[in-house]
């Protein structure tokens, strides 16, 4: 039953490959293109690196937590509004067995989103070929679980449509944009709030720890914010199966 919700879950994005992937990508190459090619030789180099290298394993994470984060909420708010989670709910399968499913379904999704764009990025004049891979690999996992495990939250919370893209707009946008991806930590470093803020953000050091494994470049120490990272994927998957287990709102 596992697999097959979890095939059921990959299925539902490979089926329409030219919305659920082919559409991200496509929005990131633009970002790449407009700051990176057009405005990134007029900014100049950052950290001793080109502006597109730079930013590339910004954009890179954004899509992947966008796309890890989208993948089990929405899928959990349908299943629910059109009660087809209700044989899932009468299956054998435990509670962890489902969030599972839910959530390694997002995790493929961002990190097949994720992969296809540094290979396509990796092609285009002045970006930095990946320095240290194992970081890569790391990163990228770590921070798709974690994506897809608060995905999974809001699509059990979510009540109707508008709820999604209300935490999309005002918790993960937000988060994302102000973790550093078009801007190094020091050239902020004299507006102290914004500082103090980005630093503290989970996101920036989601992108910090991709940056070191792409062009070598760690703003932030990077155990601390492994470490941290890990440690709320962790809780956030616990959260999952605590709130399945209870039954919270399986059923709008």
């Amino acid at each position: 039953m596992f697999l097959t919700l979890l095939k059921r879950e990959v299925f539902r994005y490979v089926k329409n490959p030219s919305v659920t992937i082919g559409t991200p990508i496509l929005s990131q190459i633009l970002y790449i293109i407009v700051f990176g090619l057009v405005l990134g030789p007029r900014i100049g180099s950052v950290a001793n690196h080109s502006y597109i290298s730079f930013m590339l394993p910004g954009l890179v994470m954004m899509a992947l937590i966008t796309n890890s984060f989208m993948n089990p909420g929405w899928s959990l708010y349908m299943a629910r509004h059109f009660d087809w989670i209700d044989p899932i709910l009468s299956s054998p399968m435990s509670s962890t067995q489902m969030v599972s499913a839910y959530i390694l379904a997002g995790v493929l999704r961002g990190l097949l989103v994720g992969t296809v764009l540094i290979i396509v990025a990796l092609i285009l004049p002045g970006v930095v070929a990946v320095t240290h891979l194992p970081f890569v690999l790391i990163y990228l996992v770590v921070v798709a679980f974690l994506g897809a495990s608060l995905g999974t939250i809001v699509g059990l919370w979510a009540d109707k449509f508008d709820h999604i893209v209300l935490a999309q707009t005002f918790a993960l946008f937000p988060l994302v944009f102000l973790g550093g991806v078009f801007y190094s930590l020091e050239m902020i470093e004299d507006i102290y709030i914004l500082s103090i803020l980005v630093k503290f953000n989970p996101v920036t050091h989601m992108i910090n720890g991709l940056r070191y494994g792409m062009i070598g470049v760690a703003e932030l120490y990077i155990p601390f914010g492994l470490t941290g990272l890990v440690l709320l994927s962790s809780a956030l998957f616990l959260v999952c199966v605590w709130l399945f287990r209870r039954g919270y709102n399986l059923r709008i």
